[in-house]
């Protein structure tokens, strides 16, 4: 255990504050204003001000000069959660952590600016929206122009944010566990967001159903076929489809003219998330036109799967290993995230950490342990990214060993973006 364990326990009522300033003002994604002021106001006050405005997309905040850049990623937004104790605004509770990374790497940034920062620069990342929510009022701000993609990352990606960022650091809550512990290198899925429309012919139910094409039927076909493709999946893709059924007709006294079917089909990796997508939709295809149905599919590319880097994850591990006994290694999760997306262009990591009780995503969801859920990730992460600083050398063995598995123009194809 290094000096920065004793400066960030010197932190630790200002970590809870922020804790629970951030945790009492949820916010769903693109509406993140109260947490915007939150963290300006934070940053104001150690005499620090906005690098980089990127509006509803976040803000960043730099400290040092040159190279190398390391970035640590804040995601900001809550998501709707039914019943939690500290509903906000839409009915926003941050039931996933987001408010713990806040506190903790704003402290990060803050303690690095209080030591003698070795020649570099560190940057803080608030980003917007990661929960992959409230799609109706993102899909409005993609069709005014103000958005170009549903996430903040990816936005930033667009706008090129991460261009001259050398490593990304980011964390998030494990959940509930039954001992300390913190986590190196899980992984998360990518998905593609998929809608059904299926489009039959309405005729009275009891009069003339001969006369209909019942397009609920259509549907209920196409939900088979999926569930007999299931067992051609491999364990090892990681792969889940899940859907509902959002609309199955207009009238029980007609027969269903219109059924939409929509959800998520998730893989660990790019090449099996596009083949399975491929799969449903012959699927839907096929099950409409057996009934002389038809259908309409609209596929969103979601999220990237995050690869983590292993060699960034084994220089923050040795700090891990000074405050926790158990670090969980190669966790894999059918969970995503946009840092997935960051991950492909460079080497990301986001780390976990225990301290949280009640259900991720949960009505129950909140921190438990101080020292778990923030005392030790800003430990972790303050005092590895000074070693990055003060060893180039360790650091450009993480830059050289990630290799970049796509161009911004092949990501801008990707989701229908013209360059």
């Amino acid at each position: 255990m290094n000096s920065w364990y004793e400066k960030t326990i010197q932190q630790q009522s200002s970590l809870v504050l922020m804790e629970e300033a951030l945790f009492q003002t949820p916010e769903l994604g693109f509406k993140e204003q109260q947490t915007r002021a939150l963290l300006v106001s934070f940053f104001e006050q150690h005499g620090l001000s906005i690098t980089k405005d990127y509006g509803i997309n976040g803000f960043q905040i730099t400290i040092g000069t040159g190279q190398p850049h390391i970035a640590l990623i804040a995601e900001m937004d809550a998501l709707v959660v039914p019943g939690h104790f500290m509903q906000g605004n839409d009915g926003a509770a941050h039931a996933c952590g987001h408010h713990l990374q806040g506190s903790i790497l704003a402290h990060v940034l803050t303690m690095l600016q209080a030591s003698s920062l070795p020649a570099g620069r560190v940057s803080f990342f608030a980003i917007a929206a990661e929960e992959y929510v409230d799609l109706d009022f993102r899909k409005t701000l993609q069709a005014e122009g103000t958005i170009q993609l549903l996430s903040g990352k990816q936005n930033l990606i667009l706008q090129q944010a991460f261009d001259d960022v050398d490593v990304a650091i980011g964390v998030h809550t494990m959940g509930e566990t039954t001992s300390p512990k913190m986590e190196i290198n899980a992984s998360l899925s990518g998905f593609i967001y998929k809608v059904l429309r299926f489009q039959g012919q309405g005729a009275h139910a009891a009069v003339m159903p001969h006369e209909g094409v019942n397009a609920l039927n259509a549907l209920a076909l196409t939900q088979t076929a999926v569930a007999f493709l299931r067992e051609t999946f491999q364990e090892e893709d990681r792969i889940r489809i899940h859907m509902i059924t959002t609309e199955g007709g207009q009238s029980v006294n007609s027969v269903p003219e219109q059924a939409v079917l929509e959800g998520y089909i998730r893989a660990q990796k790019p090449e099996v998330l596009q083949s399975v997508s491929d799969r449903v939709n012959q699927a839907a295809i096929h099950s409409a036109r057996a009934i002389g149905a038809s259908v309409e599919i609209s596929d969103s590319m979601g999220y990237l799967p995050l690869i983590q880097s292993k060699e960034l994850s084994s220089v923050i591990q040795e700090a891990m290993l000074d405050v926790v006994d158990e670090v969980v290694d190669n966790q894999l999760s059918f969970a995503a995230g946009d840092i997935g997306d960051m991950s492909v262009f460079l080497p990301t990591i986001q780390i976990g950490f225990s301290g949280c009780v009640g259900r991720v995503h949960g009505s129950d969801f909140k921190m438990q342990s101080v020292e778990e859920a923030l005392i030790y990730p800003t430990y972790a992460i303050v005092s590895t990214v000074d070693r990055l600083l003060k060893e180039p050398e360790t650091l450009q063995r993480v830059v050289r060993a990630h290799q970049p598995l796509m161009t911004l123009s092949e990501y801008k194809a990707m989701h229908g973006i013209q360059s």
